[in-house]
């Protein structure tokens, strides 16, 4: 069963980061204040980056297992709707605030470096005037692809360990 955990959780994360890299792209890109590359080599950059730092947290943090306790406290079981709400709520938030605020802080610091010295604000002012706008929708739209997608991934993942059989 743990190794389905991780298995489950690593694509959750993987899935998660994938929209959040996008996410960050758009909102980033189209922002008058910031200079980036070309679109699509930005979008590359952050998905990238989204997608290492979301399997790190998915093998360093028990974002499932707290999800799973929350949804017992809760008195939820699954297969239910009640459970996946629940159970969501800790992958969703845990994962997309803390990738969202790796991910904009090393594109900030990136752009910080290139800033001549007398000119650049505080890093700290930079970055979460960056990583503020990502916030509420990196949860919501990881909330949603958790909520949506987590069921058709454990779904997966248990009918390929059934077929190992």
């Amino acid at each position: 069963m743990k190794n389905q955990e991780k298995k489950i959780n690593l694509i959750m994360a993987i899935v998660m980061s994938v929209a959040m890299g996008i996410l960050a792209s758009i909102v980033i890109y189209y922002d008058p204040k910031t200079q980036t590359p070309p679109f699509v080599l930005f979008c590359l950059l952050n998905i990238v980056l989204s997608v290492i730092v979301g399997v790190i947290v998915a093998l360093v943090i028990p974002l499932g297992k707290m999800g799973a306790a929350l949804a017992k406290k809760a008195k939820a079981t699954q297969p239910s709707m009640k459970f996946s709400l629940i159970n969501s709520i800790p992958l969703a938030v845990g994962n997309s605030v803390i990738v969202s605020a790796v991910v904009s802080f090393l594109g900030v610091a990136m752009a910080y470096s290139k800033i001549p010295a007398g000119q650049a604000p505080p890093l700290l002012m930079m970055w979460f005037s960056s990583w503020a706008p990502l916030l509420v929708p990196s949860i919501i739209i990881s909330y949603v692809l958790a909520v949506l997608i987590a069921p058709l991934v454990v779904g997966a993942v248990m009918k390929k360990k059934g077929k190992k059989k």
